[in-house]
């Protein structure tokens, strides 16, 4: 039996077979479809009775980048307010 025989388990793998597919999401505040990681989430929170619910949806480079700087300028001004 050869050393590169498919049956052997010495034999090199398959590269394209360990591969998976992008994952592929749906960005939460635009909805455009996007491959990859997502660049950021958010986070929405609520409760029924007792029961605490987290979701943190994906977001797109764009949408994530502009809640994030929205965010901090909101935070900025706040900050600012109250000095």
């Amino acid at each position: 039996m050869s050393d590169s025989s498919p049956a052997d388990p010495r034999a090199p793998a398959d590269f394209e077979s360990e591969v998976a597919p992008p994952a592929a999401f749906v960005c939460d505040h635009c909805g455009r479809r996007f491959e990859g990681t997502p660049s950021g989430a958010g986070l929405l929170l609520w409760t029924r009775g007792e029961e605490v619910r987290f979701e943190e949806p994906p977001l797109c480079e764009e949408c994530a980048s502009k809640l994030t700087l929205g965010a901090f300028s909101k935070w900025e001004k706040e900050t600012d307010e109250e000095s």
